[in-house]
């Protein structure tokens, strides 16, 4: 038969069986906020979590994270790509356990060191209040899940916005208990160190002049004063300082990534309520540096509730009244250099 072509034919064959397969591991809805600079794909149904962050440079978009494949991929490693919320908590409690007011609360382990890590709102369905290309709005209620990994009832508010360059992150905390509660927050953007073969490595400036002293990621003692590779504060490359560690002190609420070679900043501008910062720069088993770097804004100290049972002051953690709302905001800005 003249014009057909057998291999066009298995070619276009090829790339339909691919485009279904990839649809096919697309599990959860995603919602889109993209304005001339940014976009932000993110998933209610699964912890509100950015599934990709792009932002345009001189007309062409890069990719600011590292993203999972897949959906598939995201289910099956839910804490290694994008970023995510970490509430009513951030980081670890130790042994899944906490003191509060007297009374042991056991909860239960989702982590290989059998600690309790970065909260339970992460991987749950949020309900989708209001969401345009420049808004998105949605809630969580804890009392609408019987096995949530808290022993106090709380509904959360999110909020994210675009404006020009930036991307305005905003959550709040309602105690809907009859108890007092302990709570904090953070976020987990895994940030990719290099946007372009331009970059050689990312710049990152974090204003802490303190650090925890760790044994696993839980602290061992009070906040020291931070030097050689904890000392973050001044304009230089990272490196490889194999780093997984929680700030505090910081002299003002503002933490800069600046790639070089692609001649782009980014800035966290901080609320005050975000008083700590957790830096995680992995090396891999050779002693290199990962293709990634996590930035996380967070209110806490690692093991913050345990912190407050042994009389620790300064951890971050705020105790909510019943029916108090408490919580803040960050913005990821954009900008040329």
């Amino acid at each position: 038969m003249e014009g057909f072509n057998l291999e066009k034919v298995g070619t276009a064959m090829k790339s339909l069986l691919a485009t279904q397969s990839v649809e096919e591991k697309k599990i959860f809805q995603e919602l889109v906020l993209k304005n001339d600079r940014l976009e932000l794909t993110l998933l209610p149904e699964f912890g509100c979590h950015w599934s990709r962050l792009r932002v345009s440079v001189k007309g062409h978009w890069l990719d600011l994270l590292v993203s999972a494949p897949d959906h598939d991929a995201l289910v099956k490693r839910p804490t290694g790509y994008g970023s995510y919320l970490l509430a009513p908590w951030s980081n670890r409690i130790a042994g899944a356990a906490f003191e509060f007011e007297g009374q042991r609360h056991q909860l239960k382990e989702n982590f290989p060191d059998h600690s309790a890590i970065h909260g339970d709102v992460r991987n749950r369905p949020w309900k989708i209040a209001s969401s345009t290309p420049r808004r998105f709005e949605a809630t969580f209620d804890s009392r609408e899940f019987p096995d949530f990994n808290y022993p106090f009832a709380l509904r959360f508010r999110h909020v994210l916005e675009l404006s020009e360059e930036t991307l305005q992150v905003a959550l709040t905390i309602e105690n809907v208990d009859k108890r007092k509660a302990p709570v904090g927050f953070g976020y987990h953007p895994f940030l990719r160190r290099r946007l372009t073969r331009a970059d050689p490595d990312l710049i990152l400036i974090v204003p802490a002049d303190r650090y925890y002293p760790l044994e696993a990621c839980i602290p061992t003692g009070p906040p020291e004063p931070v030097g050689g590779r904890t000392d973050l504060r001044h304009l230089k490359v990272l490196g490889k300082p194999g780093l997984d560690h929680c700030f505090t002190g910081l002299r003002h609420g503002e933490i800069r990534v600046i790639y070089p070679g692609t001649r782009l900043e980014v800035r966290f501008n901080l609320d005050p309520l975000f008083t700590h910062a957790v830096v995680y720069a992995p090396n891999d088993s050779t002693g290199r540096p990962r293709e990634f770097v996590c930035v996380e804004p967070v209110t806490h100290a690692n093991d913050g509730f345990n912190l407050v049972a042994r009389g620790s002051k300064d951890t971050g953690v705020k105790v909510l009244e019943p029916g108090e709302v408490w919580g803040g905001a960050w913005a990821l800005s954009v900008g040329d250099v």
